[in-house]
């Protein structure tokens, strides 16, 4: 059952599954999907839905992945593969009557992109924008920090006890500790984490991912990292190796004293950053 306690409205995906999802500002403007990372809910992105400039210059939607927040959450490991996340995600920008739109993502919402190109083909993205996230999952573990690898195991546990111990570490970890988290966000990203069961958890962290049509438009595809000097998930200096390596047009910002959540942490830098990202790359 989908519990709805905001506004937005319910997508159904060919499986089946409900999806929560809404959309706001221009609609002549380019669109723009954020997907949130692992165990969150959309709500994480307040500060770009809610920041007048975005909205003026895009068409910004936002969706609960499968598994969390308001969306459905299937009791089986075959409910999470990469084919079901592009159905998710064609589904939702179908239901908003937009074709080829940016994407934003945050942290693990990074897997979604190479799973809609390789089923919708190359010209199904206009870009991708990585909030503390990343290209594809086979290169993502290269670039894990050992903080977040230490955590893991806690959220993929069968064990109640050592989950509760380990959420409230995951939830500060996407912080710099520099940064103080205020209580009413801390308990709303908890508590967006804590409802579901463990093989949901286990099975979006632990699906595998085919990166063969993503890597065939490397040379191509724009992308843009945003990324905190702070990130106790990804190791900053790693990632952007990687993306000179493999990545020919694409832009690495690094945002000093920013852990994992540079939306949050740095709104007025990173929104720039994706306002100035999206305007290049809608002219070319």
């Amino acid at each position: 059952m989908s519990i709805d306690i905001s506004p937005g409205q319910f997508v159904t995906s060919p499986d089946g599954t409900k999806i929560w999802a809404a959309a706001c500002g221009n609609t002549s403007k380019p669109a723009v999907v954020f997907i949130h990372g692992f165990t969150c809910t959309a709500d994480a992105f307040e500060q770009q839905y809610t920041d007048s400039t975005m909205l003026e210059n895009l068409y910004i939607i936002r969706y609960d992945v499968r598994g969390c927040g308001r969306s459905d959450g299937p009791l089986n490991e075959e409910a999470y593969s990469s084919e079901r996340q592009a159905e998710d995600f064609k589904a939702v920008i179908d239901a908003y009557g937009v074709a080829k739109p940016f994407v934003a993502t945050w942290s693990l919402g990074g897997m979604v992109p190479p799973d809609v190109i390789a089923k919708y083909g190359p010209d199904s993205l206009a870009g991708h924008i990585m909030m503390a996230s990343f290209p594809h999952r086979n290169m993502h573990k290269g670039i894990q920090h050992p903080v977040i690898l230490g955590i893991i195991p806690g959220l993929i546990t069968e064990d109640i006890a050592f989950f509760a111990k380990t959420l409230p570490d995951f939830v500060l970890s996407c912080v710099s500790p520099k940064f103080k988290l205020p209580y009413d966000v801390y308990a709303k990203w908890l508590g967006g984490a804590a409802p579901r069961a463990p093989v949901v958890r286990q099975s979006m962290l632990g699906r595998k991912q085919d990166d063969a049509a993503i890597m065939r438009i490397a040379s191509h595809f724009p992308y843009l990292a945003i990324q905190g000097e702070d990130d106790t998930h990804i190791i900053p200096e790693k990632l952007e190796k990687w993306m000179k390596d493999h990545l020919s047009q694409s832009e690495f910002h690094l945002l000093p004293g920013v852990g994992h959540a540079p939306f949050y942490e740095a709104p007025e830098v990173t929104n720039k950053l994706i306002l100035e990202f999206v305007r290049k790359y809608s002219d070319a």
